[in-house]
């Protein structure tokens, strides 16, 4: 069991021993979480996810921090304004932000 604290938040309980699910679906339970702490500020986000793998080491050898961007964009959670050297969020992200959140108010 692992509790996780940043900048005064909580975060949930991350077992890395979670059964049937992928690297990509438990790190973005937790990207999505990032993501509401930082107002939707992907950069931030990946910076904390980041820190936190350090710390924690939430990735291996066989599925990376770069492995989860790529999935990320290709899975069309994000997407790279090339131009302008940014990452945003997809309106399928922000409903998934909406849905964890209520799902999240509603079992309180």
């Amino acid at each position: 069991m692992l509790y996780l604290y940043m900048r005064g938040f909580h975060f949930s309980k991350f077992d890395s021993n979670q059964e049937g699910r992928s690297p990509f679906e438990k790190l973005l339970d937790i990207f999505m979480q990032l993501l509401t702490y930082t107002s939707g500020d992907v950069s931030e986000a990946l910076e904390w996810l980041n820190e936190l793998d350090k710390q924690y080491q939430l990735t291996d050898q066989d599925y990376g921090m770069g492995d989860f961007i790529e999935d990320l964009k290709q899975k069309g959670y994000i997407t790279e304004d090339e131009q302008r050297g940014e990452i945003k969020i997809t309106p399928k992200t922000e409903q998934g932000i909406r849905k964890k959140a209520w799902k999240r108010s509603s079992a309180s």
